[in-house]
């Protein structure tokens, strides 16, 4: 047994790709040490074995389940195949194959004299990831094999912080952020033997409208569609009474700069690289808390979109005059998503999670307005 153990675990973790597609696979390994009979321990592993199997089924309809008797059943056919001339690694191989399996569940009962303990534990295989863990030392006999359902029921009630079922469905996001700001300065300078004042005065309008389409397909792939407006404009005066000539003279300036660019554009970055191929920058994840509250977080960004931006500057005052010219320079826009919304109450044992609400909201440095309004509805399939 031990040996069957040790292959499972080395196999499982030298798993090279699971395909996001395929259905999570649990595999089930129970085993028992100190027993000399093995008869009521047997019943222990049965018990667990079948609590659990049925718990996940119920909970988790979309994951495929194998155990350990599987394992055996696949060890025996290799014998036999190994005895009529296959080598070890088609053996391993295939094994390899048959246990392409994303968690892992142990249920292990340690026997000394009239006590035992039990451990069990769900670990994510992928991740290289503990989950859930329970341990317990109980009196060993036939009373206490009840608890083989409480540590089933606490594993598989255990994962429900964790999506394993993956969520499905349409996500629709629109922000409208309108940013208003001016900025002065304003402080006493001194020349030509009278008082004078600098003024500076910036004025920025920025206003961004974004349409986020998108659809949730499996765990944190998302695609989708997004438009979006977007629009600033800048003023600057710098008004100085004493500004500073070349040739040392001082006297009264104004200079001024007005920038500004409108841009409208649409669809969804494909920067990031995933198996060599560019895909969607788009992601939305749900996160699961203890206390049966969830947020969703979704990111994205948008293909970029050129912009040109009016560059108008110009001078008058004692020297250094600037008539007014017109510049035309070409930018690169894009629009970011990077939201978190909730909490809300839900787990992952729900079937649909579906939420509708409109927030608006003042950043108090900034004094930025934006109005987020959202609808979401996910389901398992």
């Amino acid at each position: 047994m031990k040996k069957l153990i040790f292959i499972v675990f080395l196999l499982l973790i030298t798993v090279t790709k699971i395909n996001a597609d395929e259905k999570p696979k649990f595999f089930i390994v129970t085993y028992a040490v100190g027993d000399s009979s093995g008869k009521l321990t047997e019943a222990y592993l049965n018990n667990f074995e079948k609590q659990v199997t049925n718990l996940l089924q119920e909970k988790y309809p979309c994951v495929e389940i194998s155990n350990s008797s599987k394992v055996r059943a696949i060890l025996d056919l290799e014998r036999e195949k190994e005895l009529k001339g296959a080598s070890d690694q088609e053996t391993f191989q295939e094994l390899a194959q048959s246990l392409n399996c994303k968690y892992l569940i142990v249920f292990k009962v340690s026997v000394f004299k009239n006590t035992a303990s039990i451990l069990s534990f769900c670990m994510d295989m992928k991740k290289v990831h503990t989950l859930v863990r329970i341990f317990q030392n109980i009196q060993f006999g036939k009373e206490s094999l009840d608890v083989t359902d409480k540590i089933s029921k606490g594993i598989v009630n255990g994962l429900k912080i964790y999506e394993i079922c993956p969520f499905k469905g349409t996500i629709d996001i629109t922000i409208i952020s309108d940013k208003d700001t001016t900025i002065t300065e304003t402080y006493s300078v001194y020349c030509n033997n009278s008082d004078q004042t600098y003024r500076k005065e910036e004025v920025i309008s920025e206003h961004t409208e974004s349409t986020w389409n998108l659809e949730k397909k499996n765990l944190n792939w998302t695609d989708g569609d997004m438009h979006f407006h977007d629009e600033e404009y800048y003023d600057l005066t710098e008004e100085n009474g004493c500004y500073k000539c070349k040739s040392g003279r001082e006297g009264g300036r104004t200079y001024k700069v007005k920038k500004s660019y409108t841009v409208e554009g649409s669809g969804i970055s494909h920067e990031s690289v995933r198996d060599g191929e560019k895909q969607l920058d788009t992601r939305s994840e749900l996160i699961f808390y203890n206390d049966s509250t969830y947020s969703l977080h979704v990111q994205g960004t948008s293909k970029p979109s050129n912009a040109n931006e009016k560059n108008v500057i110009s001078a008058e005052g004692t020297c250094d005059n600037i008539s007014p010219q017109n510049k035309i320079i070409k930018k690169e826009v894009t629009v970011p998503l990077n939201l978190i919304l909730g909490p809300f109450k839900g787990c992952a044992l729900d079937k649909k999670l579906s939420q509708k609400n409109t927030i608006k909201t003042i950043d108090p440095n900034t004094k930025e307005k934006e109005t987020i309004t959202y609808e979401f509805n996910l389901k398992k399939d």
